[in-house]
């Protein structure tokens, strides 16, 4: 049985938002071998840009800042993408087929507790429940065009 905290994480997380309370609790039930609850302290990376990407974070309390790094020739430019406090999922190239890297890196700023979750896993409960996994997969593609859009935004306004 999942704890209340992984409960909670999960009811509480952007990319589950469009299940009901009772999916929320058996997707917990099916991910309970599967999930773990991570300390940070402030300045604690996740994971780093290019790092092989094989966990979901789940943001339950803290705050973790997502940066990228460019690299233009002989120069490089990192800037912030993105703020992120409880509720809000990180890692999501976990959820894809095949080998996947980290976009971004992932600091905390403040000491952060994550649930973090075995992409696999969650794949294959996703997949084993298309209606589930149907609505989950739309709340990550409109999480990345969000996404998209503030990376575009910090990245236009250091050019």
């Amino acid at each position: 049985m999942a704890s209340s905290e992984i409960v909670e994480g999960l009811r509480t997380c952007e990319l589950f938002a469009l299940l009901s309370e009772q999916e929320v609790e058996g997707l917990a039930a099916s991910l309970a071998g599967s999930c773990q609850i991570e300390a940070y302290k402030a300045g604690d990376t996740i994971f780093a840009q290019g790092e092989h990407g094989t966990r979901l974070y789940i943001v339950a309390e803290g705050q973790v800042l997502l940066k990228r790094t460019f690299y233009l020739g002989d120069r490089t430019a990192t800037t912030p993408l993105a703020l992120l406090g409880k509720g809000r999922a990180i890692g999501w190239t976990s959820l894809l087929y095949g080998p996947r890297y980290a976009t971004a890196s992932a600091v905390c700023q403040k000491p952060s507790r994550v649930i973090s979750v075995e992409g696999t896993a969650l794949r294959s409960v996703l997949e084993r429940e298309p209606s589930i996994g149907f609505r989950v997969m739309e709340r990550l593609a409109c999480m990345l065009g969000d996404r998209l859009r503030q990376a575009y935004s910090a990245t236009e306004t250091h050019l």
